[in-house]
């Protein structure tokens, strides 16, 4: 766990950049920023949280007035604000209140993720835009690696319990219903925090695979061709991900060929993750040799992503990224090859930059005889077929 020293610090270092930017105040509005230095979880939905952070005055939280209590946990904010409701009646809503806490106007400083209708507020105080919090959540702590490992235990588990279910002719709906048991396995063995932990497994089964964001349902059926397996979860603040593509019938030349290129544009790929890295050179010499190898064409995507509070954030492992690998940084490596009508072929792992290297935080088996799952599974599609009945899926 993240402790209270840890959250004081990361005040300290904002509050740092905030003067080296020669700003007045800061705002921070975000759900995971706010998390991030305070470590209250919470759900804002239509009522925004505010951290009005100055470089050398304690910084002030305002939140709704139900929330008042729940926040005053807060390690590092000496001061608590409310407003009403949302929608409040005027002059008892977060507009006003915002406002008379920054006059007069200020050099402000705001998120990137500011919603427009609390930046239609503030506008005429021409603030600047600036990731200062995004920032410092590049390189994790300590604590945050240790967080990150069990994150990427259980995603190994979610895959596991994926491919474990899988036999030819499963349904996506068996394969959904494998969360439960990670959950219940988070919950015995490190606690679950409900508001900041999520568990998602799923199999993009082919040839809906070759559309990395398409959305299977629950009818849906896995038999020939490359499905993608996904353990995609958060546990207590943390995020990881682990991706396998595997089958349930042999597969064809096509698909062996294009198996065999994605785990050599992986293993070029990580050979190149190391301090110092350029992430945008990474993924262009990856994209690169995919090309050479005639799937230009076939490429959807960059090369990975960064971890952290979000399963999806910097360093951004893309060509036009300015990013730069430092150790305890995290990022995904998942080049993906899609052939139209017959499927997609990714792997992906949630990876730690080392001092000299890297280290696989997920660590579940790539190769494609361990990816190629055979066998009857009599009781397996038992079980399966009961969990159809009960939810009505044939």
């Amino acid at each position: 766990m993240i402790g209270r020293s840890e959250y004081l610090e990361r005040m300290t270092r904002l509050q740092r950049k905030i003067a080296e930017r020669g700003l007045d105040l800061f705002l921070v509005s975000s759900e995971e920023s706010i998390f991030y230095l305070t470590g209250i979880p919470y759900k804002p939905l239509e009522r925004p949280f505010f951290i009005l952070v100055r470089p050398t005055q304690p910084p002030v939280l305002l939140v709704p007035a139900l929330e008042e209590a729940h926040l005053s946990a807060a390690p590092n904010v000496d001061q608590i604000q409310h407003y009403w409701d949302y929608p409040s009646p005027p002059g008892q809503g977060w507009p006003e209140r915002l406002l008379a806490l920054i006059n007069p106007p200020l050099r402000l400083g705001l998120e990137p993720a500011l919603p427009a209708e609390i930046g239609s507020h503030l506008q005429e105080l021409s603030p600047q835009v600036l990731p200062l919090v995004e920032e410092l959540r590049l390189v994790k702590s300590p604590a945050e690696v240790e967080m990150l490992r069990h994150a990427a235990r259980y995603s190994d588990l979610a895959v596991a319990k994926i491919i474990g279910a899988s036999y030819y002719g499963v349904s996506e709906l068996e394969l959904f219903s494998q969360a439960r048991s990670v959950q219940l396995a988070i919950m015995k063995e490190v606690g679950y925090e409900a508001l900041t932990s999520s568990v998602l497994t799923a199999s993009w089964p082919a040839p809906l695979s070759a559309q990395p964001h398409g959305v299977p349902t629950i009818a849906d059926r896995l038999r020939e061709g490359p499905h993608i397996a996904l353990g995609f979860l958060r546990v207590n603040g943390y995020a990881a991900e682990c991706e396998r593509t595997y089958f349930l019938a042999p597969p064809t030349s096509e698909v062996k060929a294009a198996f065999a290129t994605m785990l050599e544009a992986r293993r070029r790929a990580f050979a190149m993750v190391r301090p110092g890295a350029s992430c945008a050179e990474i993924d262009r010499q990856t994209r690169e040799f995919l090309t050479r190898e005639g799937y230009g064409a076939n490429l959807l995507h960059r090369t990975g992503h960064g971890f952290g509070l979000g399963n999806h954030e910097g360093p951004w492992v893309s060509d036009g990224s300015a990013d730069i690998l430092q150790e305890n940084m995290l990022i995904s490596i998942e080049p993906g090859i899609y052939l139209p009508g017959v499927g997609g072929i990714r792997h992906s792992d949630t990876t730690l930059v080392t001092a000299t290297g890297y280290e696989n935080l997920t660590r579940y088996p790539l190769d494609l005889g361990a990816m190629t799952i055979s066998g009857a599974k009599w009781l397996t599609r038992l079980q399966g077929s009961v969990v159809r009945r009960v939810a009505g899926v044939r």
